[in-house]
């Protein structure tokens, strides 16, 4: 225990005996005088210890002996013999048994003083176990099952950091060298004039972004603050507590103040005019806010800006990391965070993190996108809404984490809760080789080929493996899914096993293989809409084409893809549309923006808009879904700004429809709302 605490105990104690002489004033008439008196309160400061960094440094010299007295004012003959066995009794502790003494009142009083003791480190452990919603008494109630996944889902914060990973792996020096060439991207990128004017667009005002950078290194969980980012504050970002579950976790929430609030209305009507400018300006005037730096993140990525989408990623997480509750950081360690996926406040720190996971894979930091993908599964493992488990089993082995690997596939209460996807039961056999565990490689690899055959047959081919294994030979899955966990494990993850350790056990397992039982299978079993949704944000067309078209329909918007359909939402947006509709100047405003949508896609389909007599001109057919599909990727118009614009296309087909017109409009507003030659060229 502090002294802070023991002089606290020792005052109240003091304040007790004032009280009870004052109460019973015979006791003044006893011959021995009690212990504790008013005015022998420096004594009894200097008995205790001066503050709590002397604590060690008084238990030193009690070891050593009494040669040295400590300076007291004007001390009582029995405090000096109190003093003596209080530093006997720190000999005695730390050595020989104390030797029964005599029961008087001066050791009855140090009896009631160690009872004051324990009191108040019982009651001080049981403050701090109850912070983060969880008591000694709740954890013994806690099942084995569910002590296991909090320990597999636990999150290492010194992980989280990039800068620390490349410390480990290259030096400090090299890591300086990396900075500077990060803090020079806008004069290094050369002659990309475009790419330039964004950097520095965003970069906003960073006269006191030193400060800011101290302030992150010390203190923010996620990410270091850096000097050129803009001094500001999060702009009203914070969290909050919305239960302590008797389970032992925690939910909490990111939730906006009134000005965030107007904030995030602005940028709903910067989306609604699909004009990048006004979201860049957005940004200067609000450097940390989430919503608007996912978005030109995203604008600087289709650019093929990657240094300024990532700088921009980095700082909506540093906004998030210096947004915490104060027990958020704790609970994510001990693996009892959890976040739900139906406010969308908190979904913008999915996307901000998963978006981050594939940064720190295009700069081959495995073992801080290993970090960060168990921090997304853990803070909501039974929905796991991004499908976090389809990918950190590479990670997990790209930064020889196997034993964690193990461990989570091994875990029962997540076998029951996900049905261990392909993925992770192919890969677990690489991490039990890794682990140097070559029988228990071989057993786990072929109980995944067994239940999933053509994984093995995929595998064979990508590796150009001839020949491929008769038992595996033309093993193909069934249905779209399968054939989707299919091409995203294996066109993911094929260079983990091109090593000669790995091919050889692929090839040996492959080859002993009994199909006995291939029939009786599990099937394959997971939501579509997760699904959906994390192939959409691998924003890979190949893999996006294998999706439904019923799902693909839903995509309308990058900054909240696919949203729940038991949506939580913590304040009203509906007033943004009016909010954006007024800031038009006028309905010929309108009509031009209108006319300049319809001119853009009958440019990018110009044979679909001929109606029912329309005729693909290389077919001679009517055109089909997949014409148009493939017209559009032919046109290299990312699929993010079509949805975008057929969206905004909708909502003034709507407007206009609610809009009545004078029929008595002369020729002067005809023309207003006419789109001239040059317009129409200049749009085009």
């Amino acid at each position: 225990m502090s002294s802070r605490a023991l002089r606290k105990a020792q005052r109240e104690l003091e304040e007790k005996q004032q009280l009870e002489k004052l109460s019973h004033p015979e006791s003044d008439e006893s011959d021995d005088e009690p212990i504790v008196a008013p005015s022998n309160k420096a004594s009894m400061f200097a008995m205790l210890g001066e503050d709590d960094d002397n604590e060690e440094k008084d238990s030193d010299e009690g070891e050593k002996g009494s040669d040295e007295e400590p300076v007291v004012e004007a001390p009582a003959p029995q405090q000096r013999t109190t003093k003596a066995a209080k530093r006997k009794k720190k000999k005695n502790k730390r050595g020989k048994e104390p030797v029964p003494q005599k029961k008087t009142k001066d050791s009855s009083n140090s009896q009631q003083l160690d009872e004051i003791d324990r009191a108040l480190l019982a009651l001080s452990l049981s403050s701090h176990s109850g912070g983060d919603g969880a008591s000694d008494t709740l954890s013994e109630t806690i099942s084995p099952e569910l002590q296991e996944l909090f320990s597999i889902l636990s999150v290492d914060t010194q992980h989280l950091h990039a800068a620390n990973e490349m410390r480990r792996l290259f030096g400090r020096a090299a890591l300086e060298g990396h900075d500077d060439t990060e803090a020079a991207g806008g004069r290094r990128r050369g002659r990309g004039a475009q790419q330039v004017g964004l950097a520095g667009a965003v970069r906003g005002n960073v006269q006191s972004g030193r400060n800011l950078a101290a302030i992150g290194r010390r203190r923010n969980i996620f990410i270091q603050g850096k000097e050129e980012w803009p001094g500001a504050t999060s702009g009203g970002l914070g969290m909050e507590v919305v239960e302590k579950r008797k389970d032992g976790t925690v939910e909490y929430r990111f939730v906006h103040n009134m000005a965030y609030q107007d904030v995030q209305k602005q940028f709903e009507t910067c989306v609604a005019s699909m004009d990048p400018n006004r979201m860049i300006q957005l940004l200067r005037n609000n450097p940390y806010h989430i919503s608007t730096l996912l978005q030109v993140s995203e604008i600087a990525k289709q650019e093929r800006d990657h240094t300024t989408s990532g700088d921009l990623l980095e700082r909506a997480l540093f906004s998030f990391g210096r947004s915490i509750h104060s027990t958020f950081s704790r609970n994510l360690s001990e693996g009892k965070a959890r976040l739900s996926f139906r406010r969308p406040e908190n979904r913008e720190f999915w996307l901000a993190g998963w978006r981050y996971i594939s940064n720190l894979g295009m700069r081959s930091t495995w073992r801080t996108a290993f970090e960060w993908s168990k921090l997304l599964l853990s803070i909501d493992p039974e929905g796991d809404p991004y499908c976090i488990r389809l990918v950190i089993d590479r990670f997990a082995l790209r930064a020889r984490q196997p034993k964690q690997l193990i461990d989570m596939v091994s875990s029962d209460y997540l076998q029951d809760l996900w049905s261990i996807p392909p993925n992770l039961a192919t890969s677990v056999g690489l991490a039990y080789s890794q682990h140097n565990r070559p029988d228990l490689a071989r057993s786990k690899l072929r109980s995944a080929f067994q239940q999933y055959p053509w994984i093995a047959s995929r595998l064979c081919r990508e590796l150009e493996i001839n020949p491929i294994p008769k038992p595996v030979w033309g093993k193909e899955p069934e249905g779209d899914y399968e054939t989707l966990l299919c091409e995203l494990y294996v066109t993911k993850a094929k260079d983990l096993w091109n090593t000669p350790e790995a091919t050889s056990l692929l090839v040996e397992v492959a080859s002993t293989c009994d199909w006995s039982d291939y029939q009786t299978r599990d099937k394959v079993i997971f939501d579509e809409v997760q699904v959906a949704r994390h192939v959409i944000l691998t924003d890979t067309p190949a893999l996006i084409g294998l999706l439904s078209r019923r799902l693909t329909a839903r995509y309308t918007s990058t900054s909240d893809p696919l949203p729940p359909t038991d949506n939580l939402p913590s304040y009203d947006l509906s007033d943004s549309r009016s909010h954006a509709n007024s800031n038009m100047e006028n309905t010929a405003t309108i009509l031009h923006e209108y006319v300049n949508l319809q001119t853009f896609f009958r440019n990018l389909i110009p044979w679909l808009f001929e109606g029912e007599t329309a005729i693909n001109p290389e077919t001679g057919a009517p055109p089909t879904t997949a014409d148009v599909e493939r017209a559009i990727r032919e046109s290299g118009v990312a699929p993010e700004i079509i949805a975008q614009r057929t969206t905004r296309l909708e909502q003034l087909r709507q407007y206009l429809r609610d809009i009545e017109f004078d029929p008595n409009m002369d020729e002067d507003d005809e023309h207003r709302f006419a789109l001239t030659e040059d317009e129409e060229s200049d749009e085009h």
